[in-house]
């Protein structure tokens, strides 16, 4: 990801990512949360809200 956005600091890349997981969340339980839960789609995303906030 740092390739496309070269222009970005490491610390705003982890801040647009853990962004998008939390707004991401609520949705994909919204549309389909069954699948999502099921599937592990929500683990995934909190795995991904894990690491880009740890220091």
């Amino acid at each position: 990801m740092q390739e496309a956005a070269h222009w970005l600091t490491p610390q705003q890349v982890c801040l647009l990512a853990a962004a998008a997981t939390v707004s991401g969340i609520p949705r994909l339980l919204a549309n389909d949360p069954g699948t999502a839960i099921e599937g592990g789609q929500v683990p995934r995303m909190c795995a991904i809200l894990d690491h880009t906030t740890r220091p």
